[in-house]
């Protein structure tokens, strides 16, 4: 197996992962963490609000994301293309909060991300929220 393809390999998975973190981490009430998935000039955005940079980022998190209702949020379906430093994924993502009788679905679309390797490791540069 070539260099290349290993590394190919290895940064899909590094890639998988980011994008897997993100979902492990909203659930937990650490915007901080999430927010540090970005880079200096990464942007989070959705139909009805975008921040840049991992404290304004961190910010919107801790204003939207309140920690109750408990939800868990599932990222599945991801398509990673890998180009050298960059890659683009797009995932389908469903949330599910707590309700009287157990959980409910929440909302669900797609998170369209932009990624980058920096000397830090994979980040995110842009993740464009799309609604379903």
């Amino acid at each position: 197996m070539a260099d290349s393809q290993l590394d190919a390999i290895v940064s899909r998975f590094a890639c998988t992962d980011l994008v897997h973190t993100y979902a492990r981490l909203i659930r937990s009430d650490q915007p901080e963490h999430i927010a540090a998935l970005f880079t200096e000039d990464g942007v989070w955005c959705a139909p009805y609000r975008s921040a840049t940079g991992p404290a304004e980022i961190e910010a919107w998190l801790k204003q939207s994301v309140p920690p109750s209702p408990k939800r868990m949020h599932y990222v599945m379906n991801s398509v990673i293309n890998i180009d050298g430093i960059n890659a683009d994924a797009k995932s389908n993502y469903l949330v599910m909060v707590e309700g009287p009788d157990g959980p409910v679905p929440s909302v669900c679309g797609s998170y369209v991300d932009r990624l980058v390797r920096t000397p830090a490791g994979w980040k995110v540069s842009t993740r464009n929220i799309d609604p379903a």
